[in-house]
């Protein structure tokens, strides 16, 4: 097991850390996660590719929210408080890897 892992407020585990982190990382810089219908095809947050197989993860576990809506199918997602404190338990987390851990969990996880 790689320095423990990321405390998260709920009892499901984050799947692959890095990205999930990536994601957050995203998001806490201001990109919205936007969602067209109910179609994983067209969830879409800029800068990271992978994020749509995280979407129900995060959105199932309350780390993020709707907070605007388009027209009649673009749904707009933003960090809740709990998204918040993910991130940053996160940012600390991945601060207390070395250089081999951190590659070990980009690969794996």
């Amino acid at each position: 097991m790689i320095s423990g892992t990321i405390r998260c407020p709920s009892q499901e585990p984050v799947p692959h850390r890095w990205h999930v982190l990536e994601i957050l990382r995203a998001m806490h810089a201001g990109h919205p996660f936007i969602r067209l219908a109910a179609s994983a095809c067209s969830t879409h947050l800029e800068g990271v590719p992978l994020a749509v197989h995280f979407f129900e993860f995060l959105h199932r576990n309350g780390y993020i929210a709707p907070v605007a809506r388009k027209g009649l199918l673009a749904h707009y997602y933003a960090l809740t408080p709990e998204g918040e404190t993910l991130y940053e338990e996160g940012e600390r987390w991945w601060r207390s890897l070395d250089w081999w851990e951190k590659l070990c969990v980009r690969v794996r996880g």
